[in-house]
């Protein structure tokens, strides 16, 4: 009897033990999305003033113009999961864009690495506009669009609209100005 009781012991503490190594085990997908995706790597906390390169003026309302910018990012390990927000102003100027996802080191800029591109939606003038974001040290370029942007994201290597069809669009003075990409890391890459 000493033998049975022993060796349903056995067996449940064998058991008990596996469930508890089973559970512990990492999960490495939810919902085919890896699991640290959501994650935030970095923190980006930026904002400053710049003059307005001609010919990228706000489709000519802001000719000459010192924009104010603010920017709060936070960026995802996958940039898919990026969030936050860029706000630019300039007199009755008033747009904020919402950071749907962001990329690292973006191809269309490469000659200027490292960068920061974000996509999303921006509410200017009454309307709901796609919107895409450059930064590098040597300039900022922000541009609206009725355009979705999926499909220039996406490719690859990645890319912008064309002229044609950018409803709104703005581009710091070059060789003006200087942004340094500073942020926080977070969870680190």
């Amino acid at each position: 009897m000493k033998k049975i009781v022993l060796f349903i012991l056995i067996v449940v503490l064998a058991l008990a033990s596996t469930s508890v190594v089973l559970a512990e085990d990492p999960v490495e997908f939810t919902d085919n999305v890896r699991k640290d995706s959501h994650k935030v790597r970095n923190k980006w906390d930026m904002s400053g003033e710049f003059v307005a390169h001609p010919g990228y003026d706000w489709d000519g309302s802001a000719e000459g113009a010192t924009w104010t910018y603010r920017l709060h990012i936070k960026e995802a390990m996958d940039g898919d999961y990026s969030v936050g927000s860029i706000h630019f102003m300039t007199g009755d100027i008033d747009v904020v864009g919402h950071v749907e996802a962001t990329a690292r080191d973006y191809a269309y800029w490469w000659k200027d690495i490292p960068n920061l591109a974000a996509v999303g939606t921006a509410d200017y003038d009454g309307t709901t506009y796609y919107f895409m974001f450059l930064m590098a040290n040597r300039a900022i370029w922000f541009a609206l669009s009725t355009t979705p942007y999926d499909a220039y994201w996406t490719a690859d290597p990645g890319t912008v609209w064309g002229g044609g069809l950018r409803a709104y669009q703005l581009h710091s003075k070059v060789p003006d100005e200087t942004f340094t990409l500073d942020y926080k890391v977070i969870h680190g890459e």
